[in-house]
C-alpha cells in the first residue's frame, strides 16, 4: 500500500511538471488555452487514478474481516468491563462491612463473593474470618440481611485473625 502511494505522489509530480513545462513553452493564444485545458485533463486522470484502478471487491472483503474483528474486541472489552465492575463491587462492599464492623468495636476480615442478577454483578456470599462471638455474628447476619439484602446462609465465618 505504501508503494502505492508512493508511485502515486510520483506520478502527480511528474505530471506536474510536464504540464508546467509544456505551459512555459507554448505561446499566447488559443493554442495556450487548448495545452492549458489538455494538462489539467492529464493532472485530474493522475489524481483519479487510484480510485479508477481500486479492486472495490477486495477492498469490501477487507473491510468486513476488520469490521468482524471489531466485534469480538468490543465483546472482550464488554467481559473486562463486566469483570472489573464485579471486583470493585466486591471489594467496596467487603470495605463497607469491615467499616461498619469496626465503628461497632468488631475486628474481623470480609471478603465478598459477586454474583449476576438480572445481568448486574451484585454480592452473593460474604466470608467473615476471625474471633468472633455469637453476638458479634449475629450483629454482621443482620447487617448483611439489611444492608446488603442477603440471606443469613449467605453470611459464613471463619476462625482466625481478624482485619488482615
Amino acid at each position: 500500500m505504501l508503494e502505492g502511494l508512493r508511485q502515486w505522489i510520483l506520478a502527480v509530480t511528474a505530471a506536474s511538471l510536464l504540464t508546467a513545462l509544456c505551459q512555459a513553452l507554448m505561446p499566447p493564444g488559443p493554442v495556450k488555452w487548448v495545452s492549458n485545458l489538455t494538462c489539467g485533463l492529464l493532472i485530474f486522470l493522475v489524481l483519479v487514478q487510484p480510485a479508477v484502478r481500486t479492486d472495490y471487491t477486495q477492498l469490501l472483503e477487507e473491510f468486513q474481516t476488520y469490521y468482524a474483528g471489531l466485534g469480538g474486541y468490543d465483546a472482550g472489552l464488554v467481559e473486562t468491563d463486566n469483570t472489573l465492575t464485579e471486583e470493585l463491587i466486591a471489594r467496596n462492599t467487603a470495605a463497607y462491612i469491615e467499616d461498619k464492623a469496626d465503628a461497632a468495636g468488631i475486628v474481623c476480615a470480609v471478603t465478598v463473593v459477586c454474583g449476576q442478577q438480572e445481568g448486574l454483578p451484585v454480592p452473593e456470599a460474604v466470608t467473615v474470618s476471625g474471633s468472633l462471638s455469637q453476638e458479634e455474628q449475629a450483629w454482621l447476619i443482620a447487617l448483611a440481611e439489611n444492608d446488603l439484602g442477603l440471606e443469613a446462609q449467605a453470611v459464613r465465618f471463619e476462625e482466625g485473625e481478624g482485619g488482615e
